[in-house]
């Protein structure tokens, strides 16, 4: 798990310092601007794992550099399962996150923008357990239970138009996808 974030952290690093020398930085988004993305993903702790999102950002402060700062939410429904049939049993895991959100965005160009930040919140859980016993599955009890997670986000947007643009994500945190493609919808 410290792989992936500092995978994140470095990715989110790379952005950022990267920007800082380009010479085509755009004016940031307004304060007040709304961007909601809707996202489906894929790969988790666990074996396989797809999921879908939706999270909103709003512009709070633009005039920090030459970027803008955002707070929003955050909510994910994920489900993955792990065949341990070594051990002789299955287990399917279904997670839903909801999480306050903050980004640091730079529009590179009047089309491309990057951003990273952080996501924090409650995140519930549930397992549920398959045994196999001579080829027959039996099911047994389940298992939930609610955290406090965390993560780290850098992603960037490609816009279409000026209200509409194409999206992805790499996100580093507890039971969440990691590879997050889809679209945002600027208000």
């Amino acid at each position: 798990m410290k792989v992936k974030g500092l995978l994140v952290a470095a990715a989110a690093a790379m952005l950022c310092f990267g920007a800082q020398n380009a010479s085509a930085i755009e004016a940031p988004n307004h304060e007040g601007d709304f961007t909601l993305n809707i996202q489906g993903g894929f790969l988790s702790e666990y074996s396989g794992g797809i999921g879908a999102s939706v999270s909103g950002d709003y512009v709070l402060v633009n005039s920090w550099w030459k970027g803008h700062f955002t707070v929003g939410g955050f909510g994910e429904f994920n489900h993955s399962k792990d065949d341990l049939g070594w051990v002789g049993y299955d287990i399917k895991y279904t997670n839903i996150a909801v999480m306050a959100r903050a980004t640091y965005g730079l529009n590179i160009t009047d089309k491309f923008e990057v951003h990273a930040g952080a996501m924090t919140g409650p995140v519930f859980h549930s397992w549920k357990y398959q045994w196999k016993d001579d080829g027959k599955k039996v099911e047994l009890d389940d298992d939930k239970s609610v955290d406090f997670g965390g993560a780290g986000v850098a992603g960037c947007r490609f816009f279409l138009s000026d209200n509409f643009a194409l999206t992805a994500e790499l996100i580093a945190g507890t039971h969440l996808t990691y590879f997050n493609a889809g679209i945002s919808l600027k208000f």
